[in-house]
């Protein structure tokens, strides 16, 4: 795999992405530069005496304790292994592997005060395949420490950890050792600079917005398929071209370049249900809201969030490592999926019902024989609930911690869990909306053309139509293979309307 070079200014998430999925880094010179002359403006900090919180000092209910400089050493690891808390099951390698390097570019920001030996150690176990085994639980996202402390672990040669061909975790120095590799010995801020970091909960919010980003168009062809079933009118989206928001104008033009005249004729009087009417307004939120999640990525990424940071060569107090802008952006997010995922539901339900589709009860092939979509449709409502369920905004169930001197915390980790459990849910939920949908086309005779007929070809080759025949949730695994193949075609050139940063409004270029 072609390597990435980390440059501590920015790092666009197919570049987090890539690294997550197995590609090798290297350290781009600037960074380099950065973060030696952070170093030295450290060493020349303690030199002077300034007092360093975690440095020089205890941290948390103890920031008042000193540490002498003799003992800075063991305190360092004393520090580490009092993190070392976190519980639960091990988290997926692919979101570990994008916290080393979300922290790897932070840290070449300079502002960090670490040893340049600690980047390296860091490019070092990304590039030989180790992976620090790292639990679920135990951060409240103020830094995430109690997690962060598991990767300084294996850097040191203590605790778990993945090899490259995964299996079971094996003990971290083993796994140095047989790449050639050394065990860290930290510098006077490494341990903390490990810890201080947001680095897991950034990076399970941008690898599930990047999975989202790549699968909206998807979202939208197999919305077509339950339109041309169901004989839904498309004016609403000229309507929303013209007047809606910008996103709700980026998804009507999307839906108007997948459809011709003539691919089903709308069957019922001026209006449809909300579901299938407003889908600009619908998926244009779910593009808002992935937008404004993208753009604090952009700045979360390339941005040390540690307390404290080394800037113009003095060790300042910092607030950073509260990502609430993030949290909150995140959470609006999890919200617009609650909504994408309801309609979903109601589409696949209206798409059922005899009286709003004019379609046999329940899409079935032979009515008063069969169920069809009968059953199926419980599945789609429990999946729906459990989705909407993870709409808790976690960043509000603060308690304070280190006896009431940490009493804010955004939950970052929580509100990327929920992300990751909605996108999970949302796959065979969308399944479900595409099975609906051809099995409409179908009954209807519509005929789509351009991707979603495409869609609907592929479909019709590898899934069965709902004919009591088999077991509902096989057909609903393969509908999920079918779509996932359709989805990675959008992967490495994403059409433009769905693009970050977002192109120029349609009033906007038809001025220029």
């Amino acid at each position: 795999m072609t390597p990435i070079t980390l440059t501590g200014t920015t790092l666009p998430l197919t570049g987090l992405t890539a690294i997550a999925d197995g590609a090798p880094v290297m350290l781009g010179r600037a960074g380099i530069a950065r973060m030696r002359a952070g170093e030295h403006a450290l060493s020349e900090a303690l030199g002077r005496g300034d007092g360093i919180y975690g440095t020089t000092s205890m941290v948390g209910a103890f920031k008042d304790s000193g540490v002498a400089d003799d003992d800075r050493p063991k305190y360092a690891l004393r520090l580490l292994r009092s993190h070392l808390l976190g519980t639960g099951a091990w988290l997926p390698r692919r979101l570990v592997r994008a916290a080393m390097a979300t922290r790897l570019n932070t840290l070449l920001t300079g502002h960090t005060g670490a040893g340049i030996h600690l980047a390296e150690s860091l490019a070092a176990l990304l590039n030989a395949g180790i992976t620090p085994a790292v639990p679920e639980y135990g951060s409240i996202g103020c830094a995430d420490v109690g997690l962060m402390s598991h990767i300084g672990a294996s850097l040191l040669g203590e605790g778990v950890a993945f090899g490259p061909d995964g299996g079971t975790p094996l003990p971290a120095a083993t796994l140095l050792a047989r790449s050639g590799l050394r065990p860290m010995v930290p510098g006077p801020k490494d341990v903390m600079s490990v810890l201080s970091s947001n680095a897991l909960g950034v990076a399970g919010v941008a690898l599930v917005t990047a999975d989202l980003r790549a699968r909206l168009p998807l979202l939208l062809h197999v919305f077509v398929l339950g339109a041309a079933g169901f004989g839904a009118f498309g004016i609403p989206w000229e309507t929303a071209r013209q007047t809606g928001m910008e996103a709700e104008s980026r998804v009507a033009r999307f839906l108007q370049g997948l459809t011709r005249p003539g691919d089903w004729t709308p069957r019922r009087n001026l209006q449809d249900p909300l579901s299938f009417r407003c889908m600009p307004q619908i998926a244009g939120a779910l593009v808002v809201a992935l937008d404004r999640v993208e753009a604090t990525l952009a700045h979360s990424l390339a941005h040390a969030d540690d307390n404290p940071v080394l800037l113009d060569g003095r060790a300042m107090t910092s607030g950073a490592s509260l990502p609430l802008a993030l949290a909150v952006d995140a959470q609006a997010l999890v919200i617009a999926l609650c909504h994408y995922a309801r309609s979903a539901l109601g589409r696949i339900l209206a798409l059922c019902r005899e009286d709003l589709s004019g379609l046999p009860r329940n899409l079935t092939l032979d009515p008063g024989r069969q169920v069809a979509f009968g059953a199926a449709t419980k599945l789609a409502a429990d999946l729906t609930t459990a989705i909407l369920r993870e709409s808790t905004p976690a960043s509000l169930y603060q308690i304070p911690v280190a006896n009431g001197f940490e009493d804010e915390a955004s939950y970052l980790p929580s509100v990327a869990r929920a992300l990751g459990l909605q996108t999970t849910l949302l796959s065979p939920l969308i399944a479900l909306e595409a099975m609906a949908g051809r099995q409409a086309i179908h009954l209807s005779g519509a005929r789509p053309t351009d991707g979603p007929g495409t869609l609907l070809t592929e479909l019709q080759c590898d899934v069965p139509l709902l004919d009591d025949s088999g077991a509902v949730s096989d057909a609903v695994h393969r509908t999920e293979a079918v779509l996932d193949r359709f989805a990675a075609r959008f992967t490495a050139d994403p059409p433009a309307e769905f693009r970050f940063p977002p192109p120029p409004s349609f009033q906007e270029s038809a001025h220029a």
